[in-house]
């Protein structure tokens, strides 16, 4: 009887065998009779008013009516109120009750309807029972429940249709059960049955969900128009419980702050065998599969602990051979809000082994990968980065045991115009930092990029890249060349003391240090704001010093000037790549021993970038006779700010400002007089100067 104790309905069985155990149908004087029993109790259960009406048609068979005012279980979360079983087609003897047609009435806060059909029969030698009762609405569905059996062994089952999750969560929470809070929508169908005798020893189930809607109150997780199926088994044996369970989506989106799902025609499946212990303190997996059609196959074995707490107590995954451009653009690129990574593409292969234990590895091979981050088009216009041919095998461990990855790759572009030749790097990956292991050459045209110092952090409050090394002479026409600058002759080089980069800002720490032209700039507070987004921001203070005349005219169709040039930068401001605000004033070094000369082409040429306007006026004069002239000193300064630049020289004239004051013999003065000059117009006259012209700017 342990398993009847365990049901609602207990309480008319147990009427009805008293009934007939007290008298036996053969002896009973009369057709029809009433019992008020009271309070009937056991071990987990109470029925309060019990009342049976019995009537019989002939010696065996009849109708009934057993009810209760008030019935208690300790499974029940609340009481049922006026339970009543009414069988208005039954046999009622000592050896059997059984109701071929009858009606059962609950009023309870869970079912939608108080009524249902119900049959069920309890044959006492064998103490064999049978239950079926049918038409429960269930969250605007409805449900079938049969079982069968005895208490040594019995089975039931459930079947349900067109359950409505949306109405489930109401009589769920009633029930007492723990519910995440998701707001849910859509139709199931249920199939599931139990088997077992003292303890459950079998069970099956099949879950069919349709067009199922769901959202957390934040909108971090949303699911749309989802539709598949979850099947499994459990049996028991000595050792505990084991089994296997499949999941498979067939249709619908699933969005998470951590991946998007979408089948798009496929099905992807989850499926594994499992075990548990009798303690029901671990549940081991093995087979373990994941699949989802072109894109990635996942296999593995594991075991998660369930007591006192739920966590991971060993897992190893392993994958096929999976194409990143399609995993990206299916499970990342969705939930990737950076707009580094709406443009960002894969192509190639890898594959990976992760293992979770006391220490957790990871083991990622990548062959010929090719990774592209900008642009839109086929033929890759507006791209950031290239790197072509990447391949190797990455590392990784929770704690210092990782061996050292190494990475090799063909070849490399940045912003399309500066390539870097094919090199390879050995880096050590432990826990949440990422070291450069040696030290690291980067072919770059005819230079190289020399990394003394690299490393990653990953920190939950961001992560952060910290960098030293230096830059080998680079040929500055190549430079010019790759950026489609006018031709610089001379070579740069460069020290970098360090660089961090956090949360998409690029900061330059201390003083860098880069020699072009002869001499050094210097750039102090640098910062790149959203370097590989659509709108770069680049700012710094900038001082130049020794910077060769000679060098840096003789590039350009400027005119040729000796001597030295000095100055500074300050607040240089450059969005997309483009000057919007700075402050600038360069001239030449006090005590610079010179010498100092300059050409009637740069006489001329600077003559109408200060507005002086007299262009030609050397060659009729008596000065055209002279090809150079000396000066004391030079210089120039423009204050940019909102397209308009303030100009200014070296020091005030009575009119103007001295661009140019002479020294030396032949001698000449040049004064600007232009006070303010629209900015795109003073870079247009600069690029017709480099191109061999002489403009005048009115």
């Amino acid at each position: 009887m342990s398993f009847l104790r365990n049901k609602r309905y207990f309480t008319a069985f147990a009427v009805i065998v008293i009934c007939l155990s007290v008298y036996g149908t053969n002896a009973l004087p009369v057709d029809q009779f009433k019992l008020q029993l009271g309070t009937l109790s056991g071990e987990n259960w109470r029925a309060e008013g019990v009342q049976a009406d019995i009537r019989w048609s002939d010696r065996r068979s009849g109708s009934f009516l057993l009810s209760a005012a008030r019935l208690t279980h300790t499974t029940l979360p609340f009481p049922l109120l006026s339970p009543a079983i009414e069988c208005a087609k039954g046999v009622i003897d000592d050896q059997l009750v059984s109701c071929e047609q009858g009606e059962l009435k609950i009023t309870n806060p869970v079912l939608d309807n108080a009524s249902f059909p119900v049959q069920f029969s309890w044959v006492r030698a064998e103490r064999h029972f049978s239950l079926v009762v049918d038409q429960l609405g269930v969250a605007g569905g409805s449900v079938r429940l049969s079982a069968e059996g005895s208490a040594a062994e019995w089975k039931l089952k459930i079947a349900g249709q067109n359950i409505s999750l949306h109405q489930l969560r109401k009589p769920l929470l009633t029930l007492g059960l723990a519910l995440p809070d998701l707001k849910m929508g859509g139709k199931a169908n249920v199939e599931f049955s139990l088997g077992g005798g003292k303890a459950i020893n079998a069970a099956d189930w099949k879950l069919k969900f349709m067009q199922v809607a769901l959202s957390d109150p934040d909108g971090r997780i949303v699911g749309e128009g989802l539709s598949g199926d979850w099947r499994g088994s459990l049996r028991a044996d000595r050792s505990g419980y084991g089994g296997s369970t499949r999941l498979a989506l067939h249709r619908g989106a699933l969005l998470t702050p951590y991946f998007y799902l979408e089948p798009e025609g496929v099905t992807i499946a989850l499926g594994t065998d499992y075990r548990t212990d009798n303690g029901l303190r671990n549940l081991v997996f093995k087979q373990f599969q994941y699949h989802h059609p072109d894109a990635i196959t996942l296999q593995g074995e594991g075991s998660i602990g369930l007591t006192p707490n739920l966590r991971i107590v060993y897992l190893k995954i392993r994958s096929q051979p999976l194409q990143p451009g399609k995993l990206l653009k299916k499970y990342f690129q969705p939930v990737m809000t950076a707009e580094f990574f709406e443009t960002l593409s894969l192509a190639g292969g890898a594959s990976f082994e992760l293992e979770m234990n006391s220490v957790s590895t990871l083991k990622l091979n990548l062959g010929d990968l090719m990774v592209r981050q900008g642009g839109g088009s086929v033929d890759g216009n507006g791209e950031n980065f290239r790197l072509t041919g990447l391949d190797g095998t990455v590392f990784w461990s929770s704690d210092h045991s990782a061996p050292p990855s190494r990475l090799r790759w063909r070849g490399a572009e940045l912003l399309q115009r500066i390539k870097f030749s094919s090199g390879e790097m050995f880096v050590k990956w432990t826990g949440d930092s990422v070291q450069l292991d040696a030290p690291l050459s980067i072919p770059i045209m005819d230079g190289a990029l020399q990394v003394e110092r690299f490393s990653i952090d990953l920190k939950e409050s961001g992560s952060r890249i910290d960098f030293q090394g230096y830059i080998t002479p680079i040929s500055m026409q190549q430079i010019s060349e790759a950026l489609d600058w006018p031709p610089l002759a001379g070579q740069l080089s460069a020290m970098i003391p360090g660089v961090s980069y956090q949360d998409g800002l690029m900061t330059l720490r201390g003083v860098t240090l880069i020699r072009a032209f002869d001499g050094t700039i210097l750039f102090k507070n640098l910062q790149l704001d959203n370097l590989l987004g659509p709108l770069p921001v680049f700012t710094a203070d900038v001082e130049l010093e020794g910077l060769d005349l000679q060098t840096l005219t003789s590039t350009f169709s400027f005119g040729k000037i000796t001597g030295r040039l000095g100055g500074q930068i300050n607040g240089l401001r450059l969005e997309q790549w483009q000057p919007v605000a700075f402050d600038a004033r360069f001239a030449t070094p006090e005590n610079d021993p010179g010498p100092h000369r300059i050409s009637q082409k740069a006489v001329d040429n600077i003559s109408n970038l200060g507005g002086v306007g007299i262009s030609g006026a050397l060659s009729r004069s008596f000065l055209r006779f002279f090809e150079e002239f000396g000066y004391e000193k030079l210089g120039i300064s423009c204050r940019l700010e909102k397209s308009i630049c303030d100009m200014g020289g070296i020091e005030p004239a009575s009119q103007g400002y001295y661009l140019v004051k002479g020294g030396g013999l032949p001698r000449i003065d040049i004064v600007g007089f232009n006070q303010r000059t629209d900015w795109k117009i003073l870079v247009e006259k600069l690029k017709q100067i480099a191109e061999g012209g002489t403009p005048i700017i009115e």
